[in-house]
């Protein structure tokens, strides 16, 4: 029980900064995003174009598919990556369809809020080695 609780622990602390480090990688792709990050960082002004926005969303998306994977290998257990699941859907869905909706695009609330369970729930799948059976190992 306390290996999945650290599983969970785990994979909420990797979840934001992998995303920070995903985005940030746009800088490499793109000149102009680092403008754009910071008018957002200095005065909550959306200003990313679509294929921006859309790099956005899918660094949101792989980094709940890698807090999952990392809540399920370390925890052992798939249910530290459904906890998470439940955790950072709610979250997302809070911050994207109730409290930022008026400041970004309509298609870029949801393209962030809709897969963010399910991102997390594939992390956890795609860590299925890691993951304990509910078979007791026989013993020796």
């Amino acid at each position: 029980m306390w290996r999945a609780v650290i599983g969970f622990v785990v994979g909420a602390l990797v979840w934001m900064p992998a995303f920070f480090v995903l985005a940030g990688l746009g800088n490499f792709i793109w000149s102009e995003y680092a403008t754009h990050a910071q008018a957002w960082f200095d005065e909550n002004v959306f200003t990313f174009p679509p294929p921006m926005a859309a790099y956005n969303a899918v660094c949101w998306a792989a980094a709940e598919v890698l807090a999952g994977w990392a809540a399920a290998a370390v925890g052992r257990r798939r249910e530290a990556a459904w906890v998470l699941a439940a955790v950072i859907g709610l979250y997302m869905c809070s911050m994207h369809l109730y409290w930022y909706w008026p400041r970004f695009p309509w298609w870029y609330n949801l393209a962030v809020a809709v897969p963010a369970a399910p991102a997390v729930l594939l992390g956890g799948w795609l860590a299925a080695p890691f993951v304990r059976s509910g078979v007791p190992a026989p013993a020796h």
